[in-house]
């Protein structure tokens, strides 16, 4: 809890004096045509871009983006072998496809507490249903306890009248996931925050060259959420 104070301490210091220096930072012209340089926070997340990355501005996207290119390769980390580092990086070299590190935020003016409650409530029910949906189709005894997963349950038929209760399971379910409403996953002074993308980073399904860049991608990533917040 202490800890969590202390970094609310810094984020609201930090909020002020960027608040301070923003009408001196741009022009009147990019004042009125940009929203983000109203936004403290965005220019704080500007002014801490790792070095050689740039920010732009595109489409209701805040993007941060590294400027030299990297290697990337796609594979099943899981199930990679163990190797050493130096025979890792020439199999990056010789089958990587070029691209680069990048970060994708779309965003809209903040929520106020009432959309966030009105969202809230509207998710509540439309998880009600899916929860609720397997006893409606009568299918629960057929969750397959092998091929499923904590977040993904997977129903196998013993006959023709399973298989079409499981086949119009998924169509209604998909009709109820719809109504979802995605919840921003950051908020800055201004503005609600949805994460659109990670790219050019190591994960389960890429290795990158340099490593640098993933590290770059990861830690910009922690401070954006340790200065934004919900």
């Amino acid at each position: 809890m202490k800890s969590q104070n202390v970094k609310l301490v810094i984020a609201t210091l930090f909020v002020l004096l960027y608040s301070q220096k923003i009408n001196a930072q741009y022009s009147e012209e990019e004042i009125v045509t940009k929203g983000y340089t109203k936004d403290a926070i965005i220019n704080i997340l500007i002014d801490h871009l790792p070095n050689g990355w740039k920010f732009t501005d595109t489409n209701n996207c805040f993007i941060f983006q590294r400027t030299d290119s990297i290697l990337v390769l796609t594979e099943n980390t899981l199930n990679v072998p163990i190797e050493k580092k130096e025979d890792k990086i020439k199999r990056i070299q010789a089958l990587g496809k070029k691209a680069v590190s990048k970060i994708v935020i779309k965003y809209e003016p903040k929520w106020d507490f009432l959309k966030v409650q009105e969202v809230a409530t509207n998710n509540s029910s439309v998880y009600n249903e899916l929860r609720l949906l397997p006893k409606k189709y009568k299918i629960v005894d057929l969750k397959d306890t092998k091929l499923s997963t904590k977040e993904n349950i997977i129903y196998t038929p013993k006959n023709d009248a399973d298989a079409k209760k499981i086949a119009n399971y998924y169509i209604e379910k998909k009709q109820i996931e719809e109504k979802i409403i995605k919840s921003p996953d950051l908020s800055s002074q201004n503005n609600s925050l949805f994460i659109v993308s990670m790219s050019g980073c190591n994960d389960e399904n890429h290795i990158v060259f340099p490593d640098e860049a993933s590290v770059e991608v990861y830690s910009f990533m922690t401070f954006c959420r340790e200065i934004c917040g919900k």
